[in-house]
């Protein structure tokens, strides 16, 4: 027994590591590998941060819309006037039951915008010469909202129509893109109650 240990021993004394250059050699392999990789992980953790991001910003707009719309009142997406460059099929106006406001809601430059008016305004927004401008439009989520530390520019949330039917609500294709890419998108049209319509 001892013999045998004694012969391995010798035996791990004798064996010898790698040379340097094998070294230096695998060092360049795994620098090669590492530069190779390095820009593919780097793309795929900001397009999984963006995926991210863009939920939280479609359920953020899902909830602003339902804040908005729930205690709506007089509402009506029949003959909606709306301001130059916004998209048809956008547009509702109606009165909020909280604060007495007429507003109008709509899509323009891909983002969903939101007017209201004094409980005394006596037009909807026929023309830019009244007394309420589409100037006063506010974006439904903030900017703020929408900005990422990604370089290629803030997210867009739009709504492809919406329409108020029996008391409800209907908003369809609600999605979160940058510039043409959609990064997250509602699978179902989003319902939201609302007090009364036209």
């Amino acid at each position: 027994m001892r013999k045998t240990v004694k012969r391995a021993l010798k035996k791990l004394n004798r064996t010898q590591g790698f040379t340097l250059s094998e070294t230096l050699v695998a060092v360049v392999i795994l620098v090669m590998i590492s530069a190779a990789a390095l820009p593919a992980a780097l793309n795929a953790y900001k397009n999984a941060v963006d995926a991210a991001n863009a939920q939280v910003l479609l359920s953020t707009t899902v909830n602003a819309l339902r804040d908005e719309l729930s205690t709506a009142w007089n509402v009506t997406t029949k003959n909606v006037t709306l301001p130059d460059g916004a998209k048809d099929g956008t547009g509702i106006k109606y009165q909020s039951a909280d604060t007495g406001n007429n507003s109008l809601l709509y899509v323009k430059d891909d983002t969903i915008k939101l007017v209201e008016y004094g409980a005394q305004a006596e037009d909807w927004l026929e023309t830019d010469k009244g007394k309420i401008k589409t100037s006063d439009a506010r974006d439904l989520v903030s900017k703020a909202m929408r900005s990422t530390v990604r370089d290629s520019g803030e997210m867009k949330v739009v709504y492809n129509e919406i329409e108020c039917n029996n008391g409800f609500v209907t908003i369809t294709g609600l999605e979160v893109k940058r510039g043409d890419n959609t990064i997250a998108r509602m699978k179902d049209d989003l319902l939201i109650r609302v007090m009364s319509e036209h």
